[in-house]
């Protein structure tokens, strides 16, 4: 029977090993749901409506245009007979033309919403680790783990510092997020 190890376990275990026994203490391990934290801190919160608000403008715009072609597409359907080969051809132009426009500006809408969602997740993220890192040396931590990413099978929870970080974060880090 063969055993495989995730990076993420061979690394804990690498950590825990190299981690000196002291005669009087154990290892002193936490856990944080970085996860949780996103989606509850304060700027998070305010980062994602604000996100929703341009998702759903640009939205607004895509359905302005889907509407456009619609009524082209259905205008060209009832004027097929009656019009000449040359306006046909003229207008099926201009309607293909505003159709790859729609793809475009869908493509282009989906790419910088999800570049500015990364870019605030990153900055977020930072700001959560700058945290965790302040608590463990404060609270004498040898090793905080990150729980949300189905790494850490079990953990006590008396050892969860999410909420902390959370309070922490929302102390520390007020107004609009500064994207680095």
């Amino acid at each position: 029977m063969s055993v495989k190890v995730s990076g993420v376990t061979a690394l804990l275990l690498a950590f825990l090993m190299a981690v000196p026994v002291h005669s009087a203490g154990a290892v002193k391990i936490a856990t944080v749901s970085i996860q949780e934290a996103l989606n509850k801190v304060e700027q998070g919160k305010k980062a994602k409506e604000d996100l929703k608000r341009e998702f759903d403008a640009k939205q607004k715009k895509l359905d302005l245009q889907q509407d456009e072609l619609k009524k082209m597409q259905d205008s060209l359907s009832k004027q097929r007979i009656v019009l000449s080969p040359e306006t046909l051809k003229t207008k099926e132009e201009e309607f293909n033309q505003k159709l790859i426009d729609l793809q475009k500006n869908f493509a282009n809408y989906r790419q910088e919403i999800a570049q500015k969602e990364a870019q605030l997740t990153v900055s977020i993220i930072k700001n959560l680790r700058v945290l965790c890192e302040e608590i463990g040396k404060k609270e004498g931590y040898d090793l905080i783990v990150e729980t949300s990413q189905d790494a850490v099978l079990y953990a006590q929870s008396k050892d969860d510092i999410t909420t902390r970080v959370i309070q922490d974060y929302n102390k520390r880090y007020k107004g609009p997020l500064k994207i680095e």
